[in-house]
């Protein structure tokens, strides 16, 4: 099992990027968990009622969500992804078994 975070970037008038969930779990339900909150997720600063929802699958697995109110133009544009945490420098304190290098070779600055 692994930790995962699922993030969206807010696109509007400011770039803002938030934590929607994080939680331990395996790949495909990270990726389940990512999809559902493409579908569900709603900007904290939604005042009006959303109407309708696009929602693009990017080839490296993020979602583009295009949120409309009553007009064809775009409210909201979000972005969502998931990331897998590869590094905790609490891990050597806490003896955590069963943690896995990165599979990228990447210099450890916390490890002699």
């Amino acid at each position: 099992m692994a930790v995962w975070v699922i993030t969206v970037d807010t696109l509007d008038t400011e770039f803002e990027t938030r934590t929607v969930g994080r939680f331990d779990g395996t790949r495909e339900e990270a990726e389940a968990a990512l999809y559902r909150a493409a579908c569900t997720e709603e900007p904290e600063f939604a005042l009006r009622r959303i109407r309708r929802r696009e929602i693009f699958r990017y080839p490296d697995g993020g979602y583009y969500v295009c949120l409309y109110g009553r007009s064809d133009q775009p409210r909201h544009k979000l972005v969502f992804r998931m990331a897998e945490l590869v590094l905790d420098t609490a891990w050597a304190e806490k003896g955590r078994p069963g943690t896995r290098e990165p599979e990228d070779e990447v210099p450890d600055p916390w490890r002699p």
